[in-house]
């Protein structure tokens, strides 16, 4: 008989034989041919088979001496299920089931294995077994033959060389190298391990090959038995002659064995290699492979890049939140890991899904917008999704574009007519956007109750606070409302906030916007031109026309001690005299120009890779200026702006003409000339500006045409992107930042060299023995420098990743609350270096601070 079978033969035996009576229950009916062969001395051996009245008259007879009979009653149902029936049977005699105490009474099948076949294959082939069992991969027959595989495999010669006998680490080493191919031959232990491979992993091996053509016909087996379990039916014709697995036992230790393989580090490059070379033999990037059944699976790279095309093609006919879903799956999957350039472009295919995604629903919404300024300004600053969204996708898009490597040799059209299709959108919805609120903005009566307005900023948002304690005004030039809402997000941690959107001042360009902000803005303020195609802001009966007049007005009329530095002077901390002017003083006014220099200077590339890292450089300032005491700051814009993809020709609309005070590629402000259904015209007085001039602004994303005008970076107009700026109230809830202590962190390069523009490093890290709580992972950053100097961008991490700073932020493992979930982060190289090594660093992303050694990476690239 059967070994496994046999067993459990036995465990019925010696019951019968000490109890006499015994009730066999079988609930996943795993004996069901074992029961049909039990045969025991003496013995009456009576089966279910659908009714217990049945049941009870086969044994009745047996049952009337008052002494339990020799009697087995095979039950293959759960004993709960049986309502009582047999009961007393229960009573008289002996239970046997699965987890029945005491062991010699439980069957169930993973039990009775191990027990039956540790004396034939050992301790560790058996540990593996049990859980395959466990997992309903072996059944009884499964077992049997295993075993009479077995019975002549003595496994101590490769567990003396390879220091275990379990088939997977086994296997795991002898793919990795050839580490133990000598021992294996000098101790002549070859047909052991020939045979542990076959029986495990249901391979053929002939007996006489050589060690290194086992290796590589074992790779490809395990690989391809990966790749066809996914595929299921859908395999190919061409590859139906390929060795793979095909017992259940044998396809399940082939793909945990390749799961294995692949997400350890120690031996993840053999995996590369291996699936590399046998994608290439056997042409598996050629060959049209069905993608629905790969959505999870990552033996080849060519999956991989099948996936990449597929979604990128389906979302060009249509975006769902499944291909998105998809997207960012696959962005912390293994290939994605390997190669720095696939999980970028999932993180870019990502955006583009979301842009598209976003701009369906707000387009949708549109259609039935509100009629009234009010409720638009709620429906795209406020609500729980606000339409301002569609602009935070679309920065995040353009931005990881312009990080993106676009080869000429490489399949990427698909990715591209993609982005073309994300930005065509964002301008469509946009534009719709535009023209809906602008022409209801201008049908409106000025002021508009129940919006605030930039011009009451100080008196309503700073003064009070005033009698506070110290309070800093952060001027941040060109904040569009979105980007302040992340901010605050970025933020919500630290700090306890309320963000505002108001109506700004028109036009909005910084001149306007930034004397706005001033102490008695609020009660009268005129727009008056100063010549040479400049406009102004009287407040009060002075002109305000720069910086200087701004800082010397606000200075004069604040009526407290006011101290004015730049965002730079706080970072990355301050000087003395920065740390004295804040001691001093109870109005601190900090200024940020970055985000409109960077616009205006029209270097799209550079503006976009930058624009976002402002957002970084705040948060970080808000940060020092709390730490440095002030109990409330309060953080305003000038003005939002558009940036889109470059203005094409047939977006430039001619301007009115006539005598332009100023002229901005999205305004015009004079008196004369004419008027052309392609724009607004109105007086600034009917939309509630004091003034003695017109203003005209395109109802779309269009442009006038103008000499020396930016090519997608612009402001000046009425669309809720340029007009509704943000007013953000922070008191800080945070302790002062310290070094991060108590994690031991441990930092794994992609590749051992620099040998591209793109570069990933793994974070990992766990809590030190000492610490006695819980930890709190923090967000950090990774730099690439090389001089001391930073010469990278953050592009993309497998979880975590802030788009708006290009921080990360980490976890602790869902398995072991001491060790942070590992986390692949890539970087591009932002400049050329000439350096033979760069550093990489990992960072506080608040305070800057290093958190490890640094890594010295060699470079062996050409940029």
């Amino acid at each position: 008989m059967a070994v496994v079978t046999e067993h459990l033969m036995q465990l019925i035996a010696k019951q019968v034989d000490d109890k006499g009576l015994v009730v066999w229950y079988d609930p996943e009916q795993a004996y069901g041919s074992a029961a049909v062969e039990l045969t025991l001395p003496n013995t009456t051996v009576a089966r279910f088979d659908g009714s217990f009245l049945k049941l009870r008259k086969e044994i009745d007879h047996l049952m009337g001496d008052g002494q339990p009979p020799r009697l087995v009653v095979y039950v293959p149902i759960e004993r709960e299920k049986t309502h009582a029936a047999l009961i007393e049977l229960d009573a008289a005699g002996v239970v046997m089931q699965p987890r029945q105490q005491p062991p010699a009474c439980n069957t169930r099948l993973s039990v009775v294995a191990r027990n039956a076949l540790k004396p034939i294959l050992g301790e560790d082939q058996v540990g593996e077994i049990e859980r395959q069992v466990e997992a309903g991969k072996l059944s009884l027959a499964d077992l049997n033959s295993l075993a009479e595989q077995g019975i002549d495999i003595s496994t101590g010669v490769v567990k003396l060389i390879c220091g275990t006998a379990n088939p997977q680490e086994v296997a795991l080493a002898f793919l990795h190298d050839d580490e133990h191919d000598n021992e294996i031959e000098k101790k002549e232990a070859g047909k052991e391990l020939r045979h542990l491979l076959q029986v495990s992993y249901d391979i053929e091996l002939p007996a006489a090959e050589a060690l290194s053509n086992r290796r590589v016909k074992l790779g490809r087996h395990v690989l391809l038995t990966d790749l066809f379990a996914a595929l299921k039916k859908d395999t190919p014709s061409s590859l139906s002659s390929v060795s793979a697995a095909q017992s259940t036992g044998g396809v399940d230790a082939c793909v945990r064995l390749t799961r294995t393989w692949r997400n350890s580090r120690e031996h993840r490059d053999s995996y590369v290699a291996v699936a590399n070379k046998v994608e290439h033999e056997l042409a598996l990037g050629q060959l049209d492979l069905p993608v629905e059944p790969l959505r999870e699976n990552e033996t080849f790279r060519c999956v991989e890049l099948a996936l990449l095309v597929h979604v990128e093609g389906e979302l060009l006919k249509k975006a769902t939140p499944e291909l998105l879903q998809l997207a960012n799956y696959r962005l912390s999957r293994f290939w994605a890991d390997v190669e720095p350039k696939i999980q970028a472009r999932w993180a870019l295919i990502s955006s583009a899904a979301e842009v598209l995604l976003e701009a369906d629903r707000v387009g949708k919404e549109i259609k039935k917008a509100p009629t009234t300024v009010p409720a638009l300004v709620k429906a795209y600053a406020d609500d729980d999704e606000p339409w301002c969204l569609l602009d935070t996708h679309h920065r995040h898009m353009e931005s990881r574009k312009y990080n993106f490597e676009f080869d000429a040799g490489s399949d990427h059209h698909g990715l591209e007519k993609l982005i073309t299709k994300a930005e065509q959108r964002y301008t469509e919805v946009g534009s719709e956007l535009a023209k809906h609120f602008i022409t209801q903005f201008a049908k409106a009566k000025h002021p508009i109750k129940g919006l605030l307005r930039q011009r009451d900023f100080f008196e309503k948002q700073v003064k009070p606070h005033l009698g506070e304690g110290k309070v800093a005004y952060v001027w941040v030039d060109a904040l569009r409302f979105e980007m302040a809402r992340e901010l605050c997000r970025l933020l919500a941690d630290d700090f306890k906030l309320e963000c505002q959107p108001a109506i700004g001042t028109m036009p909005t360009i910084t001149e306007i916007g930034m004397a706005a902000l001033l102490p008695k803005a609020h009660e009268a303020a005129k727009v008056v031109s100063v010549g040479g195609g400049k406009l102004a802001l009287e407040i009060g009966g002075k002109v305000i026309k720069d910086r200087k007049d701004r800082v010397a007005f606000l200075k004069e009329h604040a009526g407290v001690p006011v101290f004015d530095a730049k965002l730079d002077d706080l970072l990355p901390k301050p000087g003395k005299k920065v740390r004295d002017g804040i001691q001093d003083a109870q109005l601190i006014l900090i200024t940020s120009q970055e985000i409109d220099e960077l616009g205006e200077a029209d270097n799209m590339s550079q503006a976009r890779l930058q624009i976002d890292g402002v957002l970084s450089h705040l948060r970080r300032g808000v940060r020092v200026l709390a730490d440095h005491g002030i109990k409330t700051i309060v953080l305003v814009a000038d003005h939002g702006h558009l940036f889109a993809d470059e203005i094409g020709e047939d977006m430039k609309i001619e301007a009115p003409g006539g005598k332009a005070e100023d002229l901005h590629r999205r305004v015009w402000v004079g008196v004369g000339g004419t008027s052309e259904p392609s724009y607004l015209r109105t007086s600034l007085a009917s939309l509630g500006v004091e003034s003695e001039y017109d203003i005209a602004t395109p109802w779309t994303f269009a442009v006038f045409k103008s000499k020396g005008g930016g090519r997608a970076y612009f402001h000046g107009g009425l669309s809720p992107q340029e007009l509704i700026v943000p007013v953000v109230v922070m008191h800080s809830t945070a302790k002062p930042t310290g070094t991060t202590t108590g994690i031991q962190w441990t930092l794994t390069p992609g590749t051992a060299k620099l040998t591209t523009r793109f570069f990933s490093v793994q974070i990992a890290g766990s809590q030190s023995e000492s610490s006695l709580f819980g930890f709190e992972p923090p967000k950090v950053r990774i730099e690439l420098r090389a001089n001391k100097k930073c010469v990278s961008m953050p592009v993309s991490a497998s979880y975590g990743f802030e788009d708006a700073t290009g921080e990360v932020k980490l976890k602790i493992s869902e398995t072991d609350n001491k060790r942070i979930e590992p986390n692949t982060v890539t970087v591009m190289l932002s400049e050329e270096i000439s350096q033979k090594t760069v550093g990489v660093y990992l960072l506080d992303a608040i305070t800057g601070a290093e958190l490890a050694a640094p890594l010295t990476v060699d470079v062996a690239i050409s940029m």
